[in-house]
């Protein structure tokens, strides 16, 4: 009694007699639909990845821990997420940029040596200044004869790696010569009764290297200067004399891991010359030492060599407790705890023991802030992308490129956000009217409504981290109203929280209809006070970017991506199956369902036919002829009716004594 999955049995070739069981998927996958909350801010931090997008984010104190505190200055990520957070935002995805001239704070720790000698630095996990208050100390360990090295971030749980022992470290090599293949190594036990056995390697390098005997030739056409590549990675220097070569330098002594070396003679791979024919013998004596396992348990070590046929060779091991300390940092301690996340350590020289009454404080971390202009926070798209670019595919649904106000960059933010479904939101420059701003978006030829332009009319914020009010761009604060807003609504007239004033109501002079009315019809959004709902901070156009009357408004925008990418990623199990009435079934029950769930829920609809379905699903021979099928295609047409946001409220009142009232 076989059984199969689905798809795995060709039902109509059987020949062995016997019940097949046959396991079926169910036939309809009900879909959720994508988050529409995440907001993607692009901007400058003290920490963090650079032009990497950090995701799961979940609220301001979460954000200060990856991209640093609240700053004052332009661009700065954590003073959007704190106002993203007065405005209900709870899902960030932060992208923190550079000028190129960040740099990560370390700090060198010694030994107690007259002249103190470096067995380790420490270097800040990322750039930025917030590494520069980092602190590290090296003492006795729990164990005995073993150190603890403690990292401390300021408002952290120190990083501890205790009971680290001393390990082999490093080797000093005595080449010998003669070599035709690479000897073994292998190293004395620790002296440790708990200890670990260290292991390591040593590899071949050419000592040297001519044309005379054996068969060697010194070819034609060379010149001195010349210079010849043997196999692995050795290159040679030629002295010439008519073309021949007479001697031979090593300039690069190459390296054979393992194996036999080549045999005599060997003709070279390549030249930066032109000449041909020569054929080389090379000496080959015994190159780096390599610790693959530094072990522990170690005050001394010894390093025994077998095989390879050479004389002369020797390895003196070091040992130390800095090689498993750089160890314990970078890979952590297995079952203990794991990597920093604060450090990247590197091996120093010293093999003495560390100074254990030191405290080193890293330092030297800078931002790289003070250069990113507009342009930065756009970056660049491709294999290796940067900026907005990076929050291709990170789940971002509504963006902005913090305090960016510069009109040349809106075409780039359009384009993108109709690609990934990200409605960015941008603001002119600080001051400009209704009337320039208008001006501004035409002259960058932005239509379209993926981008919400609003007015520069840029707001006061309280920063109370830093005990200062902040002129800010509108559209950091818009920008987190519309995240916080399910897809379906509008941020017209919904309540703004985090602003003192704009630079318009700060010098008292509202806006009258005739500017509001301006500001919608130039496809325009202004944060105004008051607004319809009262005396509070509000968009009052509610509009996006495009020219379209029935596309226009930023309920259009987040439904329609809403819709589309909650579709794109449910139906991905589409391409590749057999196109059978089941599966058109199993599609269009999906889809159908989903939107009868958006409809209960009072997402779209007709208001005036409520008992009505608010969409339609067509996937059948209809809209799916004969002939595209033969071609693979198959297609589902898709028709949702959105509810409309009230954006003119109008109110017939009829009044006097002579008015005779009928209850309706």
């Amino acid at each position: 009694m076989p059984v199969y999955q689905a798809g795995s049995l060709n039902v109509t070739a059987l020949q062995a007699p016997d019940l097949y069981v046959i396991i079926q998927p169910p036939a309809i996958a009900y879909i959720n639909g994508v988050a529409t909350d995440g907001l993607g801010l692009v901007g400058v931090g003290s920490w963090g990845p650079v032009n990497a997008a950090m995701m799961g984010v979940g609220n301001s104190a979460q954000a200060q821990t990856l991209v640093g505190p609240v700053t004052v200055r332009s661009h700065d990520i954590a003073t959007a997420v704190a106002i993203g957070d007065l405005n209900g935002v709870q899902n960030y995805i932060l992208v923190r940029v550079t000028d190129g001239t960040d740099t990560a704070a370390s700090a060198a720790l010694k030994d107690t040596q007259g002249s103190p000698v470096t067995g380790m630095t420490l270097t800040g996990f990322y750039t930025g200044i917030v590494g520069n208050g980092i602190t590290a100390n090296i003492v006795a360990g729990t164990a005995a004869s073993t150190y603890k090295l403690s990292i401390q971030r300021n408002g952290f749980t120190p990083e501890v790696f205790d009971n680290v022992s001393q390990g082999v470290s490093g080797g000093s090599v005595t080449a010998g010569t003669g070599y035709t293949s690479v000897p073994g190594l292998a190293i004395s036990a620790p002296q440790a009764a708990n200890g670990v056995q260290a292991t390591g390697s040593v590899s071949l390098k050419v000592l040297s290297a001519n044309v005379t005997g054996g068969g060697a030739s010194g070819g034609t056409g060379y010149v001195t200067n010349d210079t010849i590549t043997m196999p692995n990675g050795v290159i040679l220097t030629v002295t010439a004399s008519a073309g021949v070569i007479t001697a031979l330098a090593v300039t690069n002594a190459g390296s054979l891991t393992g194996g036999s070396v080549p045999t005599n003679p060997t003709a070279p791979s390549s030249t930066s010359g032109v000449g041909t024919g020569a054929l080389v013998n090379m000496t080959w004596g015994l190159g780096a030492f390599t610790v693959t396992n530094s072990g522990a348990g170690y005050t001394s070590a010894t390093a025994t060599l077998t095989g390879g046929a050479g004389t002369g060779g020797s390895v003196t091991l070091q040992t130390s407790v800095w090689l498993n300390l750089v160890n314990a940092v970078n890979n952590g301690q297995t079952g203990l705890r794991g990597p920093s996340q604060n450090c990247i350590a590197t091996l120093g020289t010293s093999v003495n023991v560390p100074n254990l009454t030191a405290t080193y404080t890293l330092s030297g971390g800078t931002d790289g802030a003070s250069g990113v202009g507009d342009t930065t926070l756009v970056g660049a798209d491709g294999l290796t992308r940067s900026g907005m670019y990076a929050l291709r595919k990170a789940g971002a649904q509504v963006g902005n490129l913090i305090d960016c106000q510069t009109p040349s960059t809106w075409t780039s933010q359009l384009a993108f956000g109709l690609q990934e479904g990200i409605y960015f939101h941008s603001a002119n420059p600080a001051g400009t009217s209704i009337t320039n701003s208008a001006a501004n978006l035409s002259s960058a030829g932005v239509d379209g409504y993926g981008f919400a332009c609003l007015v520069g009319d840029w707001t006061y914020w309280q920063d109370n981290v830093n005990g200062v009010q902040r002129l800010v761009s509108p559209a950091t604060f818009s920008s987190a109203q519309q995240a916080s807003t399910s897809p379906e609504e509008s941020v017209l007239n919904n309540p703004i929280s985090g602003i003192l004033a704009t630079q318009r109501s700060q010098q008292n002079q509202p806006y009258s209809d005739a500017e509001i009315a301006l500001a919608a019809t130039s496809r325009l959004e202004v944060i105004t006070n008051p607004a319809p709902a009262g005396a509070v901070f509000a968009c009052r156009t509610g509009r996006n970017a495009s020219s379209n009357s029935a596309t226009n408004g930023d309920n259009y925008t987040r439904m329609t991506n809403y819709i589309a990418f909650t579709i794109a990623s449910a139906f991905g199990y589409v391409p590749g199956k057999v196109q059978t009435i089941s599966l058109r079934r199993n599609v269009k029950a999906a889809m159908d369902a989903f939107f009868a769930n958006l409809q209960t829920n009072n997402m779209i609809g007709n208001v005036n036919a409520p008992t009505q379905p608010g969409w339609s699903v067509q996937l059948n021979a209809a809209n799916n002829p004969i002939s595209q099928v033969a071609l693979g295609y198959m297609v589902a047409t898709v028709m949702v009716t959105y509810l409309s946001i009230v954006r003119y409220f109008l109110v017939n009142i009829e009044g006097g004594q002579t008015v005779t009232v009928t209850p309706q």
